[in-house]
């Protein structure tokens, strides 16, 4: 079973399994990133829309290929676009100021990853941010891209770049 289909099955009970650890990080990946009501933002994997649900009335794309983008519509937030799609077909013309992918990557496999990994620095603006975080267990470091900050926060590895 891919990621997709793991959480199309678990759409209806994730937020009882996940909402607490992930409000967790969204709330401290917050602290650390300046968002402002100016900013453009992506949000690559936006599961039930936690990050959105805390920066509601913020100008947000949210990209999610699940059924828990279903959940997300459900929560009928203020300027939330939200595209039912994988990141790999996802496409845009315009840039980013804070693109977000957090707890995302290890459900990818090696061609998925670095296609996000690449969409990401595709669609962020000169100037802007990237927050990564993936799970610790997963083993995936992405030193190799020059972070300007990696920290933990609850089971996840953080990464911020300056792009």
């Amino acid at each position: 079973m891919d990621a997709v289909e793991y959480y199309n099955v678990i759409a209806n009970s994730y937020e009882p399994l996940y909402r607490a650890e992930q409000e967790k990080k969204v709330d401290r990946i917050l602290e650390l990133v300046n968002v402002t009501k100016s900013d453009n933002i992506l949000d690559i994997g936006a599961g039930t829309g936690i990050l959105e649900e805390r920066l509601q009335g913020y100008n947000i794309t949210a990209v999610e290929p699940s059924r828990l983008a279903e959940k997300l519509l459900e929560k009928k937030l203020i300027d939330v676009k939200i595209v039912r799609e994988p990141i790999e077909k996802f496409f845009s013309n315009e840039k980013f100021d804070k693109v977000f992918c957090i707890t995302v990557l290890q459900d990818m496999d090696e061609s998925q990853r670095s296609t996000c990994i690449n969409k990401a620095l595709l669609f962020a603006k000169p100037g802007g941010k990237i927050v990564i975080s993936v799970l610790e267990r997963s083993g995936i470091d992405l030193s190799y891209l020059n972070p300007f900050s990696v920290l933990q926060i609850e089971n996840d590895k953080v990464f911020i770049f300056s792009v």
